[in-house]
């Protein structure tokens, strides 16, 4: 998912290509050896959720350690603040020198008001300080003892403010293993409780906005990855698998995770023979590569491009075709490593190969392209419910829950039906690895909020998922679990924990997940 209005130029772009194509494909022919013997989820079981950035303005806050919302920053002498580069971050994630009269900065995420205890290794020589918080901060540092404590009088969410912890760098003794947790929390838990209770009940939890390497097409190995000690979880390859797979082991849900595409095969191979050795029995992995190769905004759809041409593949349908080709032809190879690792284990790996909704001839071209049909199980699109700029005419609120966004409901599904079709004849199944409403104006966010907080849209959730298993039936992966509201408001819920009674959208999908 990329928030951007490039996304409703491509949206017509490809519909008008899917409607002028109309190609005809068949059924894949001999099947892998390493077929997977996965099956839909039952109606009612098959709702899933992908999780938020964990960027502490996001609302998530899925960790007890709220230092992991925020990468470091310093202040100059003169109250400057800087971006804190590699060369001055340790291999685990600590800063190790700062420039003579600069302070390492790391932002919190928001919370309610509590009381809060930092700890630490290494020297501050006494540094070690709060700051901001619209003086709702209140701190005194233990005696003898790397600790800060202090409690937090906020109005969060109602009031988000986000306070920083400061402090001077020693390069001889650098701070490393710094935790700032709720005085009452256990050090030795990493998932905060009330994130852990907003993601119960979901069949299935998309963890692409936790690996950043994939929206950020950088090169990722297995060296340099990161683990659950390790001082930022936003650089690198995101949030450490070991922590994705308990998540998903805790609430009972079967992960779904993108390898970036810049992942080496060791990478890849490492991290399916974790999630292998990890998972609790009696669930399934889903994998996918990358994220929405086939959209522009993103950089990798552009790799993939000079990937196709360089290669000289296929350039019947032009570069935008060779990048599909390209696509095809990686996700037979990273399926075949993950298959080689579940080899004796199939039934626990759905391999997913993802389009765009509105393209159904795209989706026969990729699946049908030198064979990836018998490298995967699954084709998936995102059937969003879309009204953007371009939409917005000057409509009342009433027309646009009462007829626009219907509408767009029904439209959606109506692709969604056609990509189906497509994925029998292929003998695949059908998933959204994304869906839901995706109102997004850039000049109003007032009327935004009022569409995402209207009680309508419980309604309109219910008549989505209804419609969904009517005419579908297997897995819908809603996009997104938490967010808040701006220019766009895709979460179900605002902030972890937020009553359902405050938010429509969760109201509804709670109801189907029982």
């Amino acid at each position: 998912m990329v928030w951007s209005l490039s996304i409703r130029a491509l949206t017509l772009a490809a519909a008008a290509i899917s409607l002028i194509a109309g190609a005809s494909c068949s059924r894949s022919g001999a099947q892998d050896a390493t077929k997977s013997e996965s099956r839909p989820a039952p109606i009612g079981k098959n709702i899933g959720v992908n999780v938020s950035t964990i960027n502490f303005w996001d609302g998530s806050r899925p960790f007890t350690n709220l230092i992991y919302g925020s990468t470091w920053q310093s202040r100059d002498a003169n109250g400057a603040y800087h971006e804190v580069p590699h060369s001055q971050i340790d291999s685990a994630g600590w800063v190790k020198f700062l420039p003579a009269g600069h302070e390492a900065i790391r932002t919190l995420y928001g919370i309610a008001n509590a009381d809060i205890v930092c700890r630490w290794q290494g020297s501050d020589h006494g540094s070690m300080q709060i700051i901001g918080g619209g003086g709702a901060v209140r701190q005194a540092r233990t005696r003898g003892l790397n600790e800060l404590r202090f409690h937090y009088a906020s109005h969060f969410p109602r009031e988000p403010i986000f306070p920083s912890i400061r402090y001077k760098v020693d390069p001889a003794d650098y701070v490393r293993n710094l935790g700032c947790r709720e005085a009452d929390a256990n050090p030795a838990t990493v998932l905060d409780p009330t994130f852990l209770n907003t993601s119960r009940g979901f069949s299935v939890i998309r963890f692409m906005k936790w690996q950043t390497a994939v929206e950020a097409n950088t090169p990722v190995s297995w060296a340099t990855r990161n683990v659950p000690s390790s001082g930022d979880y936003l650089g690198n390859d995101g949030v450490p698998v070991e922590i994705m797979v308990a998540l998903a082991n805790k609430v009972g849900a079967d992960p779904w995770f993108s390898m970036p595409w810049n992942a080496d095969d060791d990478y890849v191979t490492r991290f399916a023979a974790y999630v292998r050795d990890n998972l609790a029995p009696g669930r399934r992995a889903y994998v996918e590569v990358s994220n929405e190769v086939w959209n522009g905004s993103y950089a990798v759809m552009r790799q993939a491009e000079r990937e196709g041409i360089a290669e000289g593949l296929d350039s019947s349908q032009g570069p935008y075709g060779q990048a599909m080709y390209r696509y095809a032809e990686k996700t037979q190879h990273v399926m075949q490593l993950w298959s080689r690792v579940f080899s004796g284990r199939m039934g626990r790996l759905v391999r997913v190969v993802s389009t765009q909704n509105v393209s159904p001839f795209w989706s026969e071209q990729v699946l049908g392209y030198r064979g990836t049909a018998e490298r995967v199980d699954a084709l998936a699109t995102a059937p969003y419910w879309m009204f953007g700029d371009e939409d917005y005419k000057g409509q009342s609120l009433d027309q646009i829950m009462g007829e626009a966004l219907p509408r767009r409901l029904s439209e959606s599904l109506d692709w969604a039906a056609k990509q189906k079709e497509i994925a029998e004849r292929f003998g695949k199944r059908y998933i959204a690895y994304e869906g839901g409403q995706h109102v997004w104006l850039n000049h109003d966010d007032a009327l935004v909020s009022q569409i995402e907080r209207d009680p309508r849209m419980y309604e309109l959730y219910k008549s989505y998922i209804k419609q969904w298993n009517s005419r579908v039936g297997d897995t819908l992966t809603l996009f997104t679990l938490t967010g808040g509201i701006g220019k766009a408001g895709f979460g179900l819920v605002e902030y972890s924990g937020q009553p359902d009674a405050d938010a429509p959208k969760m109201r509804a999908v709670r109801e189907q997940l029982h």
